[in-house]
């Protein structure tokens, strides 16, 4: 969702000693009701859903309910008000809420009168308390914002737990602002303040089970925090991030591996402080951790389910719903792309999506991270059993599944179908690319319990440079041991920003297609289905080592199914398989190019 922000004034009837924002009378052309409403015309135009109205303080004008509506009625999908709350009673809560208003975020740096020695305004902290029970009783969403100065840092380590005493569960959230220019510049603390204090602030959040987030566009860089892995999940970080003029890096930036998404330190601070004493972050861990879309809560509702749609050559396509009921792994292969850093899911929305998918007719795989470390898992097998007609499917590495007794309770609870990661064909290979030593025989062992118990496994081999040469030896140890089995061929993708861009992890497909083509030879040999090079996670079906036949029977790719993700190079446009084949990941294509691409032409028989 864009967000704007939309000045309603820039008078407030608090005097905060750190505001750089109020004005003690404001331009009247500025403030006129035609001026507002092209603010928001213009916003929306350029792409904003979500309109948040700003000031000043927006509730000191008597039109702002009309303003409020006239968003609604431009096209904004959601309206926010940003507010110090202390003019909102019942009665203007609830218009509000009529006039299309979803939430607030109100400003409250602590939680006690002191308090309004900071903001200056005497008996604010009680009207703000009131004002934001009126607008919790109007069933408007209300988040608490802070900036985090001299003055609040003490009040705001305590406010986490107020907060959570005061309105149980109520308070969607609390978001720390960092300045780092102030009218008062003894407000301002430095890199190491910061971080002393978001830390603290933090912890008390953590013990009071209340959200905390940084502003992105205030918040000091990720290596300001010494013990950086408590507050990883502040950080919502992606490549590309548009440099600033406010903001710049230093020395240590250069080996960082966030330097392509980080924007640096202020420019203001680093004049006032002095060039802060940080190292860069070389970890590839917590790069991935800290590579967020959005903020935690967001991304796990994002990720949550993943929708698939495959070709099966006996019913045609099938819509499928991915649900990841939890996202930590007990592996920690390089070229996963789930963000396995993230909290679990509620229990209701992990419900709520296998009924979601049952009710449309999509068939379920429950996956993570892991899933079978996550204790419910039986639950939910039973949940999908009883709202699908398809066969239940987990996705999984089975490492916890060589306990029979585990094994046992997920296949009378309903799995039918296992889909399980194998990287290997020996320990020494499967547990290099897992990086979890040990692994590989007890995903063996695992293996051997699910066939055992007649569940249809299907054996996932993702190609990266590590394992590629061994997929022969892969092919023949299924065919000696799981005969039963299929094997998915997929080829590690640089399909999301955690999976690193790394031409050692990520091959050129004519170096892999030679062992694929051993692979085929041996599967033909000994009867072992491979599949998988239909799907987005195959390889260009130009580059298939084996009869093309079968997909000419596929059905057409789906516009924009693949989000974007894939491109079709100019040679593709004379193939015949352009319509049925995904084409080429941009990643793929930003590291190796496209040149091993070709057009394949073929009469249908």
């Amino acid at each position: 969702m864009r967000t704007a922000s939309v000045y309603t004034h820039l008078r407030c009837n608090q005097r905060c000693s750190y505001c750089t924002v109020r004005r003690a009378e404001d331009d009247r052309a500025f403030m006129a009701k035609a001026s507002v409403e092209q603010r928001i015309t213009s916003a929306l135009s350029e792409g904003a859903t979500e309109i948040a109205f700003s000031g000043g303080e927006p509730t000191m004008r008597g039109d702002l309910a009309s303003l409020i509506a006239f968003a609604r009625t431009s096209g904004a999908t959601r309206v926010v008000l940003e507010t110090n709350a202390t003019l909102v009673d019942d009665e203007l809560a609830r218009t509000l809420r009529l006039a299309g208003l979803d939430a607030a975020r109100v400003n409250l740096v602590g939680f006690d009168p002191s308090i309004d020695a900071i903001t200056r305004d005497e008996g604010g902290f009680e009207r703000t308390r009131t004002g934001v029970s009126a607008l919790l009783d109007a069933n408007i969403e209300v988040s608490i914002r802070a900036a985090v100065v001299r003055s609040t840092r003490d009040s705001l380590v305590r406010l986490p737990l107020a907060l959570a005493a005061a309105w149980p569960t109520r308070i969607a959230g609390l978001s720390l602002v960092v300045p780092s220019e102030s009218p008062d510049e003894t407000e301002l603390l430095s890199p190491a303040e910061i971080a002393s204090a978001v830390s603290a602030i933090a912890e008390a959040a953590r013990r009071s089970n209340l959200s905390l987030k940084l502003a992105p566009e205030t918040s000091p860089p990720p290596c300001t925090f010494p013990d950086l892995g408590r507050v990883a999940h502040l950080f919502s970080l992606t490549r590309g991030a548009t440099p600033r003029a406010d903001r710049r890096h230093v020395a240590a930036c250069d080996a960082c591996m966030l330097r392509d998404r980080c924007t640096g330190f202020s420019s203001a601070s680093i004049a006032r402080f002095g060039s802060p004493d940080v190292g860069p972050i070389v970890e590839d861990r917590m790069r991935r951790r800290l590579s967020l879309i959005t903020n935690v809560d967001e991304q796990v509702s994002r990720e949550l389910v993943t929708r698939d749609r495959y070709w099966d050559t006996r019913t045609g396509a099938i819509e499928e719903d991915l649900i990841r009921v939890n996202f930590h792994c007990n592996q920690s292969c390089r070229f996963c792309f789930v963000s396995t850093h993230l909290p679990a899911a509620a229990r209701v929305a992990i419900e709520a999506a296998i009924l979601d998918a049952g009710r449309a007719g999509r068939r379920i795989t429950l996956s993570g991270g892991e899933p079978t470390l996550n204790s419910e898992l039986a639950d939910f097998v039973r949940l999908a059993k009883a709202n699908s007609s398809f066969p239940i499917r987990i996705q999984t590495n089975a490492i916890r599944l060589a306990a029979p007794a585990l094994t046992d309770a997920i296949v009378e609870a309903g799995v039918s179908e296992a889909f399980v990661s194998l990287h290997g064909a020996t320990a020494a290979v499967g547990d290099a690319v897992t990086h979890a030593p040990g692994t590989f025989e007890k995903t063996v062992l695992g293996i051997d319990n699910l066939v055992d118990r007649g569940v249809y496994v299907v054996l996932n081999f993702v190609i990266c440079g590590t394992n590629m040469a061994e997929l022969p030896a892969y092919v023949e140890l299924v065919a000696d041991r799981w005969p039963t089995a299929a094997v998915n061929v997929s080829f590690v993708a640089p399909s999301t920003d955690v999976v690193p861009r790394d031409r050692e992890l990520i091959p050129r497909y004519s170096d892999a297609v030679p062992h694929l083509a051993k692979a085929f030879a041996i599967a033909e040999a000994r009867g072992v289905k491979l599949v998988g090079f239909e799907s987005m996670c195959g390889i260009p079906l130009c580059l298939v080592p084996s009869s093309l036949d079968a997909y000419y029977a596929l059905g057409a790719v789906a516009p924009d199914y693949d989000r974007g993700e894939f491109v079709h190079p100019e040679v593709c446009g004379g193939c015949d398989l352009r319509e049925r084949c995904y084409g080429v990941r941009r990643g793929y294509v930003e590291l190796h190019g496209a040149g091993e691409l070709h057009a394949i032409r073929q009469t249908i028989a």
